[in-house]
């Protein structure tokens, strides 16, 4: 076995864990493995990924390491750690057992400690609302292919009242495991594309024990309130900072006392070069009166982006990391399809989203006195 995560674990206790580090091990074994056959093992720590890869020995491995709180961490069979499927389960002080088959990793059976068994029953409350939610769009699209007008509103009426269900199960179970690194877990992923009013969300993420305040999982249920804000229309947006064309940095913030349009595209996207004319427009007539654009592409090759942009005449600041559907301000905003935009006042707060046509320069004629 590496010595590469034990040694980087160690690190990271010296440098960003509290004192009451515990010691941990991880002790799997596998059917049906072969012989020199290999796992990775991953867990994230502040925002970066740790990865070491384990030799299997008659099937069984084991890692030991050391944590300041119980951390999640998961297997895949390759070095890649966004695999799928993986095997994920979240890790205390003492032994978590993991055992199954190498070919079925996602119903591999893991045993640990109390975070390991809160996680189980979670994801067995949820399962179960998954699958009345998969009966229900199957419902659904059984009767759209119908042109059953009615079945097709009753579904989206169940639906509805479902995702109330879920919320209500959801707070509950948070409730219950206030002091649960698993409840920091499930508000952040639960409420990754959250679109209700953020008082919700605040109701829930207030049902986190004080004590989680510093933790990890504490803080990213917590710090979904503020993402959700900062995509919402009414609150200030988000900020966020990415290259332009000449590989300056450009911050969003930099943007305030204008009105600016934050327009997410791509060279590749038919409808985004479809729209930019009508940008285009929109920033000709009103550039002089205190608008602007900031593109943020969605393309990975750099000169394709730079030829759409001479192409298409867009004049304004274009920035983008160049990862394609993996762009960070994207994810940060949960853009799951372009083009999309949003405007922002002088505040830099969100004053509309996704405005097509003759709609941007309507609100614009409506917003800029």
């Amino acid at each position: 076995m590496k010595k590469t995560l034990i040694i980087i674990i160690s690190i990271i206790s010296l440098n960003a864990m509290s004192q009451s580090s515990f010691n941990f091990s991880i002790n799997g074994s596998f059917k049906n493995t072969k012989e020199n056959s290999k796992i990775f093992i991953h867990h994230k720590w502040d925002d970066v990924t740790y990865t070491d890869s384990l030799k299997l020995k008659g099937g069984k491995f084991v890692l030991n390491g050391k944590s300041s709180e119980p951390n999640m961490y998961w297997i895949t069979k390759t070095n890649n750690s966004n695999e799928q499927p993986n095997l994920m389960f979240f890790v205390d002080a003492g032994k978590t057992i993991v055992s199954g088959n190498l070919d079925s990793l996602p119903f591999t059976s893991v045993s640990g400690g109390q975070t390991q068994k809160d996680y189980v029953d979670y994801n067995a409350l949820m399962s179960n609302f998954s699958v009345k939610q998969q009966a229900i769009v199957n419902a659904y699209n059984e009767a759209k292919n119908k042109g059953d007008n009615n079945v097709m509103n009753q579904k989206v009426g169940e639906y509805q009242a479902l995702d109330v269900e879920v919320k209500t199960a959801l707070a509950g179970f948070i409730s219950n495991h206030s002091k649960s690194p698993i409840s920091g877990y499930a508000i952040y992923y639960n409420f990754q594309n959250a679109t209700g009013p953020v008082e919700e969300l605040e109701k829930i993420v207030n049902l986190l024990d004080k004590s989680t305040e510093n933790t990890k999982y504490g803080k990213l249920g917590r710090e979904k309130v503020k993402q959700m804000r900062g995509t919402m229309i009414g609150y200030e947006a988000l900020n966020f900072s990415q290259a332009d064309v000449n590989g300056k940095q450009i911050n969003l913030k930099d943007f305030k006392g204008k009105y600016v349009l934050v327009d997410f595209w791509a060279s590749w996207c038919g409808p985004c070069r479809g729209e930019n004319p009508n940008v285009v427009n929109a920033y000709n007539k009103y550039k002089d009166k205190g608008f602007t654009v900031l593109g943020v592409s969605f393309d990975q090759d750099k000169g394709k982006w730079l030829q759409a942009i001479e192409k298409d005449h867009l004049t304004w600041t274009q920035v983008s990391d160049l990862k394609g559907w993996g762009n960070e301000a994207g994810k940060l905003f949960g853009i799951s399809s372009i083009p999309q935009n949003l405007l922002l006042d002088k505040e830099g707060k969100i004053v509309a989203k996704n405005l097509r046509g003759i709609d941007l320069e309507n609100k614009l004629e409506e917003i800029i006195k």
